[in-house]
């Protein structure tokens, strides 16, 4: 990661620049990202957070368990679950449809991968 990546950012700052809803970013924080004393994050904490904690995410979304491959030493194979995560979030909470439809979409192409 990049210096960039390090900046401390507001909820807002790091939705934009993921270009991620503001909901998605403070359902982190609530499963417990770290924040600087300002209330503000980071990309890089923000990354590692959901890769170590997606199971926490899920459960604080109230989607159902997920089982992940990932282990403390790889958490590699914890982006699908991520973006799985994201995907059913976004179907449940959204209030656009044509949001929902698209998520909808992406993930059924997804699970037609596997």
């Amino acid at each position: 990661m990049d210096a960039a990546e390090e900046i401390p950012m507001t909820i807002d700052e790091m939705a934009g620049r993921l270009k991620c809803s503001r909901g998605w970013v403070q359902l982190s924080i609530d499963a417990g990202c770290p924040q600087d004393t300002e209330g503000r994050i980071n990309i890089r904490d923000f990354m590692l957070f959901q890769l170590s904690n997606i199971h926490r995410i899920r459960e604080l979304a109230g989607l159902s368990p997920m089982e992940t491959v990932g282990k403390p030493s790889d958490l590699r194979p914890n982006v699908k679950a991520i973006l799985t995560t994201q995907l059913e979030w976004l179907q449940a909470r959204s209030t656009k449809s044509s949001v929902k439809q698209a998520a909808k979409m992406v993930y059924d192409k997804m699970r037609t991968v596997d």
